[in-house]
């Protein structure tokens, strides 16, 4: 009990101290103890009215023996012009003991909390929380380190012709957090690669060949940035090769350096939006040296939904010539998610233009509308 008094009043002279010291976000909670398993209740106190509040927030808990990160979304009773919210978080049911808890990825104070031990399923009484808003996070921090990248998807065309198309991607952060290179060079801790594979399939010929395929390893470094205003909220940069693996006549490749920023804006109905063209300028066409008057120098990528709904995807490019291009993608959840952007969803995909694949780059292809499955969108 005196333990837990003095954690109480720490916690407390410490609170106004931080504020006044560092100006960032403020964080505390009216219990110095809980239960490993329960839900964690806090009080975010924003840093100022221009501060925009995120979707959710992500909480780093140290101990002894490790450190991790959890999610912490807002209560259901959110007022929307109050500088303080309550979040609420689930503690791993494996922590215990004392632990200090911090945002992971915003500068905030610290706090101390005493863990016990999981309470029994069997005389808990404690409800469970409301599922928590889930915003879509293109390029989260502290992920796997083989992950999601672009779309994986199966659809079949309503019309004949080059019917089917798929596609699979991942990429894969080579360095880990803690390993030497990263010490040495904290930005190497950002370097992934990426690659993935789009194919067109025609059903309708007697031997069901493919008919197109584009292979896109890429190297690239990415970055979580501070959000104000209408700062970009993450940022990708890197060297990228497509080829379709052909020869002769039907060879066509590309090498490009890209810099991709990515603008978003969150609503309060949990749709956000994102705005990410990809700039890029061409190493290597010698396959193809007129392909920038078909494909241009930027793709126009906006992406807009809510996790739990619908999330539509378009993509635009304009060549120099005035020729273009554009693809939209349209998703519905079949299940409850697995995590951001993964689950299982009703895909629906419309192309018309120029470039449907790098083999086709100056052949406009007539609109096509095909539908599928995704497991990534």
């Amino acid at each position: 009990m005196k333990f837990h008094l003095k954690l109480l009043i720490c916690n407390a002279m410490l609170l106004p101290l931080v504020a006044m010291a560092a100006p960032g976000w403020i964080i505390s909670t009216s219990s110095e103890s809980v239960h490993g398993g329960e839900m964690l209740k806090l009080e975010i106190v924003q840093p100022d009215k221009s501060t925009p509040w995120p979707g959710s927030f992500r909480l780093k808990i140290i101990s002894d023996k490790a450190t991790e990160t959890v999610n912490c979304y807002p209560d259901k009773d959110v007022s929307e012009n109050s500088v303080r919210r309550v979040y609420i978080a689930d503690l791993p049911r494996q922590n215990h003991g004392l632990l200090k808890i911090e945002l992971a990825d915003m500068p905030s104070n610290r706090l101390l909390i005493n863990v016990a031990g999981p309470v029994d399923p069997s005389v808990s009484t404690m409800a469970s929380p409301v599922e928590p808003s889930q915003r879509l996070e293109p390029m989260p921090e502290n992920e796997a380190a083989l992950s999601i990248s672009e779309p994986i998807y199966f659809v079949i065309g309503l019309r004949k012709g080059l019917n089917a198309r798929f596609q699979f991607s991942f990429k894969y952060r080579i360095f880990d957090p803690e390993s030497a290179p990263v010490q040495w060079l904290p930005a190497l801790g950002k370097l992934h690669f990426g690659y993935t594979q789009t194919t067109l399939w025609d059903l309708h010929s007697n031997s069901k060949p493919f008919y197109d395929t584009s292979y896109r390893p890429t190297l690239f470094w990415q970055s979580k940035l501070d959000e104000r205003a209408t700062n970009p909220a993450y940022i990708r940069s890197g060297y990228e090769h497509e080829s379709n693996g052909k020869e002769g006549t039907s060879s066509r490749s590309i090498d490009i350096f890209y810099v991709q920023p990515v603008l978003r804006k969150d609503f309060t109905d949990d749709d956000s939006l994102f705005f990410a063209p990809r700039f890029y300028g061409y190493l290597d066409r010698k396959d193809n040296p007129d392909i920038a008057r078909y494909r241009g120098y930027v793709d126009w990528i906006v992406r807009y939904g809510d996790e739990r709904s619908w999330v539509l995807l378009s993509r635009i490019r304009a060549g120099t010539a005035g020729y273009a291009g554009a693809a939209f993608d349209l998703s519905v959840p079949l299940r409850k998610p697995l995590f951001s952007r993964t689950g299982g969803f009703l895909y629906f995909q419309l192309f018309s233009g120029y470039g449907e694949s790098l083999l086709d780059y100056n052949i406009k292809s007539p609109p096509q509308l095909r539908i599928g499955f995704s497991i990534v969108r």
